[in-house]
């Protein structure tokens, strides 16, 4: 009997032992895999977020750092000449007089200055594209200016043919933002021993004369120098001559590449006759004199996925540009905004910071240059300092950010949370933060 009760009983236990799970185990089963599914998306979309963030403010400081360094290097060399452009104590005090920078004086018709209009300075002390018919003296002026823009216009005016015209779009420059050129010789030149030229000091060089230059352990090679201009400098009496031909270390005085004349009248043969207390070198004044300008320029966002920024229906990525000779060379991408201040130094001693126009329209200048008497924008020569203001971004987008992540200070302004930009574009998920840079002119300064 009871082997049969327990016989009878064996199906009912094998069809419990295959049930399958209930509605309501499987709803329990599914909610507490969405909840968890959920938990992990959220987990994965804060940490990708903070990722990106991060990422961002990284890069934003990376560039924003290797920007103002590499300005810096620019802007303590503007006016550089090799010991003859630096001057004495700033005071108006008769003990510790004022003493004027220097300045060279040009013996070429033509300077052919590349990415500007100047060619000469005329009887007004202007620039001209002209050919000079006599020497000048070359205003440490012209080694540096800068131009105040709006979204409209810059203050003084851009030359023509050289910088980018502002515009929205790929290539054009940014508008709203500040423009600046700079100028300095480089290289390390040649010794001009005694007795370096074929004439006798008391001889004015002519079309055919000749210097011969004494290379110098650590020098730059002679080899890179070539026909056009040389600049003469012993500390002193620094001076702008034609060069018609370089035959190893020996130079021959004339008409160079595209110049219209040779040597003007009046340069001395003391300008090449070496000195045994100062060491008188000789640079390549075509080749090694630059022309820099910093500006920021547009360029069209690759990504075809990126959101538009702008009126043109694309995103543009701004760009700080550094210019040199005409060539342009992209330094750091995200850079919404570039303004400059100039420490000046009046007549009375006193140094204050101005804007471009502001030192522009300034007349109270410090003595000029031997030589100078017409001078136009005068204080621009009297620059001591400059102060470089950089706006920038964190380049991509990063999410939605919140009021305070929008945020930014520029130029001693807040902006909370705005929705564009002074040059016209959208601001974007971006994160923004300002640099500063305060660059002394090792060039103007004893």
């Amino acid at each position: 009997m009871t082997s049969t009760r327990q016989t009878l009983q064996r199906p009912q236990r094998r069809a419990d032992s295959i049930r399958g799970f209930s509605l309501l185990e499987i709803m329990i089963a599914l909610t507490l895999g969405l909840l968890l599914s959920i938990g992990i998306m959220t987990l994965f979309s804060g940490t990708s977020r903070t990722n990106k963030l991060q990422d961002g403010l990284a890069r934003l400081q990376e560039n924003g750092r290797f920007a103002v360094t590499r300005m810096e290097q620019d802007l303590r060399m503007f006016g550089a000449q090799y010991c003859s452009n630096t001057t004495g104590p700033s005071s108006p005090d008769a003990a510790v007089p004022m003493v004027p920078v220097r300045a060279p004086m040009v013996y070429a018709t033509d300077l052919q200055l590349p990415d500007s209009n100047i060619n000469s300075i005329d009887a007004d002390g202007n620039p001209s594209q002209d050919a000079a018919t006599a020497a000048y003296t070359l205003s440490p002026r012209w080694f540096v200016q800068g131009y105040a823009c709006s979204a409209a216009d810059c203050t003084p005016a851009l030359p023509t043919g050289t910088i980018p015209d502002m515009g929205l779009a790929d290539g054009q420059r940014v508008p709203a933002s500040d423009v600046l050129t700079i100028r300095y010789q480089r290289g390390s030149g040649w010794t001009v021993p005694v007795n370096a030229c074929s004439v006798a000091s008391g001889t004015d060089l002519a079309n055919g004369d000749t210097i011969t230059v004494t290379p110098q352990t650590g020098d730059d090679p002679i080899s890179g120098m070539s026909a056009g201009l040389a600049l003469v400098s012993d500390c002193v009496s620094p001076a702008v001559l034609p060069i018609a031909a370089v035959s190893g270390n020996v130079l021959t005085i004339g008409a160079g590449p595209d110049a219209t004349g040779g040597i003007l009248a009046g340069a001395g043969g003391f300008l090449c006759k070496g000195n045994r207390t100062r060491d008188v070198r000789l640079f390549d004044f075509k080749g090694g004199f630059v022309t820099v300008s910093y500006y920021l320029a547009f360029r069209a966002d690759q990504n075809p996925d990126a959101r538009p920024n702008s009126s043109a229906d694309q995103r543009l990525i701004p760009v700080l540009i550094r210019r040199e000779n005409g060539v342009e060379q992209e330094l750091v991408r995200g850079v919404d905004q570039l303004a400059f201040r100039y420490g000046v130094q009046d007549i009375s001693g006193s140094t204050q910071f101005l804007t471009a126009d502001e030192v522009n329209d300034r007349t109270d200048c410090p003595p000029p240059p031997p030589g100078l008497n017409i001078e136009p924008g005068c204080m621009w020569r009297s620059v001591r300092a400059v102060e470089s203001h950089l706006l920038v971004n964190t380049v991509d987008e990063i999410g939605p950010l919140d009021e305070a992540s929008r945020t930014y200070h520029f130029d001693g302004e807040e902006f909370a949370s705005p929705t564009s930009l002074p040059s016209g574009l959208s601001t974007g998920n971006q994160m923004r933060r300002e640099f500063v840079a305060y660059t002394t002119v090792r060039n103007r300064n004893f």
